[in-house]
């Protein structure tokens, strides 16, 4: 039986091999990641994996965070 140190680094562990595996079948074009980037992948895997909503990164931080991270307009 796992304990919940176990769980949780299972679920992150998961979370960073979905965004290699992703990278592998070319689905993205870079290792290189910014942060907002990979909170909008946060996003999306959660609600996927766990069927939860979570904000997104403009909503938690706010705009002048979310830009630091490497938020960019919507083209």
């Amino acid at each position: 039986m796992f304990n919940v140190d176990e769980i949780k680094a299972e679920a992150v562990q998961d979370f960073v091999n979905m965004m290699i595996g992703a990278l592998e079948a070319g689905f993205v074009e870079s290792s290189s990641p910014t942060l907002a980037e990979i909170h909008q992948v946060a996003k999306h895997h959660i609600k996927d994996n766990y069927g939860i909503d979570i904000p997104n990164i403009v909503e938690e931080w706010g705009e002048d965070v979310a830009k630091l991270c490497g938020l960019s307009a919507p083209k």
